[in-house]
């Protein structure tokens, strides 16, 4: 039921901020942040996603994770599409689990 509460709250909390404060009515030093925000918060997702529970020696350990990062990142660097790397990254860590 909390999880629910929260998702209501992100989605109003959300529609409000993009109908009443459109984007072109921020003061020009937000605005020029912006671009940086959807990067920001994906490196916060990715290096949450590879610390987890075992902490910052992690980040260093080779694992899994790593692999499956290591594959998207070639595939966004060849290929410029956003969502070949999920799907290189997501058949890795198939393929990983299943092999291990």
């Amino acid at each position: 039921m909390t999880l629910f509460f929260a998702a209501v709250a992100t989605h109003g909390l959300r529609t409000v901020l993009i109908t009443l404060v459109p984007a072109h009515r921020l003061p020009a030093v937000l605005r020029r942040g912006l671009p940086h925000l959807a990067p920001a918060a994906l490196a916060g997702l990715i290096v949450t996603a590879l610390v987890g529970h075992a902490g910052p020696l992690a980040l260093v350990v080779p694992g899994p994770t790593h692999l499956a990062l290591a594959a998207a990142g070639l595939v966004a660097w060849r290929f410029r599409n956003p969502a070949l790397p999920v799907l290189a990254a997501v058949a890795v860590a198939i393929v990983v689990e299943v092999l291990s």
